[in-house]
């Protein structure tokens, strides 16, 4: 709808304009009829007093003592329930708490009292291991190592990681007495564990080996394509064959190839038989070698010609770089060996210029010892080292020379 724009003004002049209204009823004859109008639409007197009683009535009812009674009784009864199971509750918990308390301690008490006695067992384990094998650190194997046990050394000739120079490992096994050398030394093969010892796969050997008892012969049965054939392969058999069996009273390595005399020997051409040399004293000298990962030195011989131990000891304090062989005597530690002039199996090593020997000498004097053995002698005696005790040697007193070099475990 349209806004009216008329103004005031206007509204009265229209207004006033219209025609007038008047009403001739009387005045009381319009207050009757509006009175009883009201009276017609009022509420009946009795009603409001009935509404009053019932509600009075309804209170009573709900406030009476019987009901109050009963309803204190039902929420004590409810109240007591909830209380009752708020208290199980609680003590389940608190039961629950302590019995889980009790175990955890139980636990804890039994868990400290294995650890004390796990850790007293370690240390006497390590105290008797101590007691019954003060050498077990070192590098070589010692004669109480292997005193008593029925226990026999057995040293293999194996190629380091380059195939460049044969390492002398010493494995121990048990000496069966229905058991002869030669195939007790060729089933140990089997467990040697060469490339864990940071060295170059070897054997069992490509072929198949056999002794020969009457003519002291090693005979060795190749294929046609046998692995010693190629680079420095066969420079590496024939030395370890003639190391490891000179020591049994073998005199010859014989080949064949397919069960026909000879074998193709890369570096020796056809090759029938291998004279093996005779031990000679004081052929050797000894160097370390550390291959990749090896935490210790291998002691290794190196074969040579020396008119005395003093000038194997000369020569031993320059590395070989093109083998990777180091020095085992330091450049600055001077030395001499001499025959004990009372006992010509004790040699007497003489220290000239004063040093204190550390525990970091140990691979050294390993080396020193393997070499003295080599030259014939039993034990060696320092002098002047400026130290009484050396990890389990006693330099007060003469050491045994080892049994052989670089033990190893194939347990």
């Amino acid at each position: 709808m349209k806004k009216s724009q008329l103004s005031d003004k206007q509204l009265e002049e229209i207004l006033g304009r219209m025609p007038k209204i008047k009403d001739h009823r009387d005045p009381r004859d319009i207050y009757q009829n509006i009175a009883h109008r009201v009276e017609k639409r009022r509420m009946p007197a009795w009603v409001i007093p009935s509404a009053a009683l019932a509600a009075v009535l309804f209170l009573a009812f709900i406030l009476s003592p019987g009901l109050m009674g009963v309803n204190h009784s039902a929420d004590k009864s409810i109240d007591s329930n909830s209380a009752s199971d708020a208290k199980s509750s609680m003590e389940m918990d608190t039961a629950t708490r302590d019995d889980a308390a009790k175990e955890s301690g139980d636990e804890q008490e039994n868990t400290l009292m294995m650890d004390a006695t796990d850790k007293e067992q370690k240390a006497k384990d390590f105290r008797a291991l101590d007691d019954t094998n003060k050498y077990s650190d070192l590098t070589a194997l010692y004669n109480e190592e292997i005193a008593g046990d029925n226990i026999q050394a057995l040293t293999y000739s194996i190629p380091d990681d380059n195939m460049q120079v044969n390492i002398p490992v010493t494995v121990t096994v048990s000496a069966n007495e229905n058991e002869n050398w030669f195939d007790r030394y060729t089933q140990t093969m089997d467990q040697l564990k060469e490339e864990e010892w940071g060295l170059s796969e070897f054997y069992p050997l490509d072929g198949t080996i056999s002794y020969d008892e009457e003519s002291k012969a090693i005979l060795m049965n190749l294929e046609e394509d046998h692995i010693y054939r190629y680079g420095n392969s066969s420079v590496l058999l024939l030395e370890a064959m003639e190391e490891n069996y000179k020591e049994y009273g073998a005199d010859w390595v014989k080949f064949n190839t397919n069960s026909k005399s000879g074998a193709d020997l890369s570096n020796y051409g056809e090759t029938h038989q291998l004279k093996i040399a005779p031990y000679q004293k004081g052929s050797r000298a000894y160097y370390l070698f550390n291959p990749t990962g090896e935490r210790k030195s291998y002691i290794v011989p190196v074969k040579g010609k020396f008119n005395s131990i003093s000038d194997a000891f000369a020569q031993m304090r320059n590395n070989i770089e093109s083998h990777r062989l180091k020095a085992s005597i330091p450049k600055d530690l001077e030395l001499e060996g001499v025959e004990s002039k009372d006992n010509p199996k004790l040699l007497i090593v003489d220290i000239k210029n004063i040093r204190l020997l550390n525990e970091n000498f140990l691979p050294n004097l390993e080396a020193i010892l393997l070499t003295a053995k080599d030259f014939g002698y039993d034990a060696v005696k320092i002098e002047n080292a400026g130290t009484e005790k050396l990890g389990p040697f006693n330099l007060n007193e003469p050491i045994q020379v080892p049994v052989a070099p670089n033990k190893k475990n194939i347990e």
